[in-house]
């Protein structure tokens, strides 16, 4: 999502946002896009690569239903009871501020532990969410519905269109990014303003459709003028995410961007720029890939050799090279 910041927010929406990544951010770490480089070894360009890119098999028994397909909800469906969110706890190593906000703003039934031992090659993240308790008969519509409904934070005043998700409802990848947009609170589906069209090249060029991943973000309301989402709108909507994930059961997700990174990965994780392209164990316990938000990559359209274009175009490539292994 764009990033113009508070200017037609009102002071006392000024006052209430908090500045999460100044919050998250140690003490020492580089800032938000203060990136470290390499050469590559050949130019390229996203238009041609997604012209060129063969078409991937169709997968099996995959036909996205519901808000799957990008469908608005139906007005009169009824929502089941909404899950009680968790309380989580930040890591000790978390900075101080981190852990008072967390615990004056979680819900009491929202909860941490620490992440276990991460596959090989595979880094730890800093936190690990308690599962959820099971809802018989739980969807992605139902989710969806409860989320049309949701009143858990003043986003719902300001909304136009929740924004579950949509995609796959059993993609082997999710891409995870941090609020939707204006073009997204428009139409109710995520990723389909320019960033979202520039993530759609990038994906064609690596050889995926978007019919066979499933993209959502962390929130599934607009933050007025597409300011950054503060934590407490993070804790509050991250149930609705965990229940998607444990439907879809994803085997890898692409973490869009430093706030999101920040979150699925954990709080102490470095800036976007040092650590894109590489694995952890997130929050939900699926190996997550940190990348660079669409958003960031089309302010600037060098495709120059180290430019962040060009690390994105590795980082997928390394991502799809993964995703096959699956089999």
């Amino acid at each position: 999502m764009a990033k113009s910041r508070k200017s037609g927010d009102s002071e006392e929406q000024q006052a209430t946002a908090v500045d999460l990544i100044a919050l998250l951010t140690p003490p020492g770490c580089d800032g938000l896009y203060e990136g470290e480089v390499v050469m590559p070894d050949a130019d390229f360009d996203f238009d041609q690569l997604a012209a060129a890119a063969p078409e991937p098999e169709p997968a099996e028994a995959k036909k996205p239903v519901g808000p799957a397909t990008g469908k608005p909800v139906s007005p009169t469906a009824k929502p089941g009871q909404p899950t009680t969110p968790a309380k989580m706890r930040p890591p000790p190593t978390s900075a101080e501020e981190y852990e008072t906000l967390a615990r004056a703003s979680a819900p009491s039934s929202f909860r941490a532990s620490a992440t276990p031992a991460a596959p090989s090659g595979e880094k730890p993240g800093s936190a690990r969410l308690q599962p959820l308790a099971e809802i018989p008969g739980d969807t992605l519509d139902k989710v969806a519905a409860e989320i049309a409904e949701c009143t858990r934070c003043d986003l719902c005043k300001t909304r136009n269109k929740t924004v579950p998700g949509v995609g796959n409802p059993k993609a082997r990848l999710v891409f995870i990014g941090e609020a939707p947009g204006a073009d997204e609170d428009a139409s109710g589906v995520p990723f389909v303003g320019r960033a979202g069209q520039h993530l759609d090249k990038i994906l064609a060029a690596a050889g995926f459709k978007r019919e066979e991943i499933y993209i959502c973000n962390i929130l599934k309301c607009r933050p007025p003028g597409n300011r950054n989402p503060t934590l407490s709108e993070m804790l509050v909507c991250t149930p609705f995410l965990q229940r998607q994930l444990r439907l879809i059961e994803p085997k890898l997700i692409g973490c869009l961007g430093n706030v999101a990174i920040k979150f699925v990965i954990g709080p102490d994780s470095p800036g976007i720029t040092r650590i894109h392209g590489q694995w952890f164990t997130s929050i939900f316990g699926v190996p997550a890939m940190a990348m660079y938000h669409p958003s960031y990559l089309i302010r600037d359209t060098s495709r120059e050799k180290g430019s962040p274009n060009w690390q994105m175009w590795q980082d997928i490539q390394a991502l799809k090279k993964r995703y096959d292994e699956l089999g």
